[in-house]
């Protein structure tokens, strides 16, 4: 118990280090676990001094604030999961379950109903938040850093059902003196006690390194997202383009279903910047990524290739559904009209499409697709090209010069 107590404080300044650390990274949940560590690690101590020190101290105090710890942690966890805590009904709850200990101290002195009130809100608690992190959408949080969501919960409620028993065998062990005219005190069996004595003081510092590993996991995500992100598009950057393209390819090649994929360029974008500005060519970027996500499906990938260059991978579509795709995102973009401070701009796109070819590499496709991109610009922009409709691959200078007139 002693080791318990010191380790507490411990876990307690680790999570400040922690949130001092992360201050910056704005992770939500933080600053109420790292608080409730420093509370509920101070309970423990007040409970030690019990017999040494008046029972304001190490009972009432204590135990408000190892109820006021619980609820911060609870509502760090909350607020990990983008929700937000009823700090009313939580003040509250602590209010009602203070009072309670409050009269079974100094009213009729009974340390099993005191323990019953205190268990049931611990209990509430932690089965609350088990069940929160297990509603949360696996997608919102990503496939690969759910694991440590799931053991977070499954240690919440694992703690929620300890805290459930000790309450519900507490308040019988009270109501069993109760009826004998016993004093109060009488515990449940005694292993059962021990037990609980144990598993009760670790329920923080488990569910403390849970969280760590939660936060660790979530400040990878972010990483991981704004490496695979083209900050000014929010499309795809260009290398994880080329991941999820290889991916799909392998799946498509693998289950013999179609892979269309479509390159995009914005047409006369030079002209843009030097008559409207940089800025005015940044805002057409945005707004024509925007504009191919309203038209293309969840499972299909949208990916920034590099200046005024797109690309986009339309799994399981043949080259007539890909082609009407395409068209629709063609005329949109010719009707679009960009308003600004620099005005009003208006953009056309040109496309080119290849649909995967009985062994046929990646390489491959993607030189078709280009290919055809190449003869919808020699043939006036502003418009969509099939593989199909090209002939052979155009010479890289002619397709260099091409790249240089737009």
């Amino acid at each position: 118990m002693l080791a318990i107590q010191i380790a507490m404080p411990v876990l307690g300044a680790m999570m400040l280090v922690m949130v001092w650390s992360l201050r910056r990274c704005d992770v939500p949940g933080v600053r109420q676990w790292w608080q409730g560590n420093v509370a509920v690690a101070m309970s423990l101590l007040l409970f030690g001094l019990r017999g040494h020190a008046s029972d304001l101290l190490s009972v009432i105090t204590a135990n408000l604030l190892l109820l006021w710890g619980s609820a911060q942690f609870y509502a760090g966890l909350l607020r990990f999961s983008g929700r937000r805590p009823d700090w009313r009904r939580l003040w509250w709850a602590i209010a009602a379950v203070t009072a309670g200990v409050v009269a079974w101290r100094y009213g009729r002195d009974d340390f099993n109903l005191r323990v019953a009130c205190v268990s049931a809100l611990q209990a509430a608690l932690s089965l609350h938040a088990g069940i929160v992190l297990l509603r949360r959408d696996r997608e919102a949080v990503g496939q690969r850093h759910a694991a440590s969501r799931y053991a977070t919960a499954a240690c919440a409620l694992f703690f929620g059902t300890v805290y459930l028993l000790r309450s519900l065998l507490s308040a019988q062990a009270a109501l069993a003196a109760l009826a004998d005219g016993a004093p109060g005190h009488s515990l449940a069996p005694a292993g059962l006690h021990i037990g609980f004595l144990l598993l009760g003081p670790l329920a923080m510092p488990a569910m403390t390194l849970c969280t760590v590993v939660m936060i660790h996991d979530r400040l990878v995500r972010r990483l991981e997202d704004a490496a695979n992100t083209d900050f000014l598009t929010g499309t795809l950057s260009r290398q994880a383009f080329e991941s999820e393209a290889a991916r799909q390819f392998a799946a498509a090649r693998r289950q013999g279903l179609s892979l269309t994929l479509l390159i995009v360029d914005i047409d006369h974008f030079k002209h843009v910047n030097d008559r409207f500005g940089h800025h005015a060519g940044d805002v057409v970027l945005q707004r024509f990524a925007r504009l191919a996500r309203t038209q293309t499906r969840p499972a299909d990938r949208l990916g920034r290739l590099g200046g005024e260059e797109f690309a986009i991978l339309l799994p399981e579509l043949g080259g007539n559904a890909a082609r009407r795709i395409a068209e629709r995102i063609r005329v949109l973009a010719a009707a679009d009209r960009v308003d600004g401070d620099f005005g009003t701009v208006g953009y056309t796109l040109s496309a080119g499409l290849a649909t995967l070819r009985p062994g046929e590499g990646l390489a491959e496709l993607a030189a078709r697709a280009d290919a055809a991109l190449y003869q919808a610009k020699q043939h006036g922009r502003n418009r969509v090209r099939a593989a199909e409709d090209t002939v052979d691959a155009t010479p890289l200078l002619a397709r260099a010069a091409v790249a240089g007139a737009a």
